[in-house]
């Protein structure tokens, strides 16, 4: 079933987007007889700018259900003015979006980068496939939407 998700994905991405890469990461437990899967679609602007979006799918039960995780970071943007602001403008696009900040120090009071992380997730059921390929249809061009705010905000 991710595969069918993935040329979902890529059949519905917006002109202004592009897969980039397709990450397959598989996990079989050592202790329960269970495997995980996950994929990771890493989703940038045509124009290859800011910022570059990773679209989570992991199957939650095999071919029943999957979650879906879209994560966009905006790098090198303050939180307190820009941030509220590109926060507030991707709250429009999609209302339940959280913003997280990420920075990253050398030594005290010596920042080396930081980031603003947009993030969403919602869950599919693939026993309503058309329903399925609308949800994935809609989150793209909302996905789309995100990755033009950066110049924007």
């Amino acid at each position: 079933m991710l595969q069918r998700l993935i040329e979902l994905w890529d059949q519905n991405m917006p002109e202004n987007a592009v897969i980039n890469d397709v990450i397959l990461r598989s996990e079989h437990s050592l202790l329960e007889d269970e495997e995980t899967r996950e994929v990771t679609l890493i989703v940038a602007s045509a124009e290859g700018e800011q910022p570059a979006a990773s679209v989570f799918l992991c199957e939650l039960a095999p071919g029943k259900s999957c979650e879906v995780e879209i994560e966009l970071e905006y790098r090198n943007i303050g939180l307190l003015e820009e941030g509220t602001r590109l926060w507030e403008r991707a709250r429009e696009v999609v209302a339940e979006v959280s913003l997280s900040e990420k920075k990253r120090f050398l030594a005290p009071d010596r920042l080396a980068e930081s980031s603003i992380i947009l993030d969403y997730h919602f869950v599919l059921d693939f026993s309503d496939q058309e329903g399925t390929e609308k949800i994935i249809e809609q989150a793209a061009k909302d996905l789309g939407k995100l990755l033009q705010l950066s110049g924007v905000a």
